[in-house]
């Protein structure tokens, strides 16, 4: 059975030993506890310097990505124009088919108005050329 240098610790009804108490030198303890006490305060320093480290790196991605959020806006807003630019070309592309196909229209019904006038009140046909 294992027992601790301090037998008061437990709840034994044995005799207890004052002695031990006496030899145990608290001087080496204190010495103990100090050292005990650096390693905890350079580990603490340590951890310390790495979350700075972590919290400057971290403001840098910030301010990266919220750089790149306007660069990315900005573009998004410039493409916007373009692409409402464009989108005014097809709706001309498309007010402009519909008016060929009207002259088309036009001139065949200019056509068969022109041949159903007599020989003598007939136009010379009409040519249309584009280019």
């Amino acid at each position: 059975m294992f027992l601790p240098i301090m037998r008061g610790t437990l709840n034994l009804t044995d005799v207890r030993d004052p002695e031990v108490l006496e030899r145990l030198d608290q001087t080496a303890l204190y010495r103990l506890c100090v050292s005990y006490q650096g390693y905890l305060n350079f580990n603490a320093n340590l951890v310390s310097e790495e979350q700075n480290i972590i919290a400057q790196k971290m403001r840098e991605v910030d301010s990266e990505t919220s750089r790149l959020v306007a660069v990315s806006t900005e573009r998004q807003k410039a493409y916007s124009k373009y692409a409402d630019k464009l989108n005014k070309v097809h709706e001309i592309t498309h007010q402009l088919n519909k008016c060929h196909l009207a002259l088309n229209q036009t001139l065949d019904l200019i056509e068969k108005l022109n041949n159903s006038l007599p020989v003598d009140d007939r136009l010379e046909p009409f040519v249309w050329t584009t280019g």
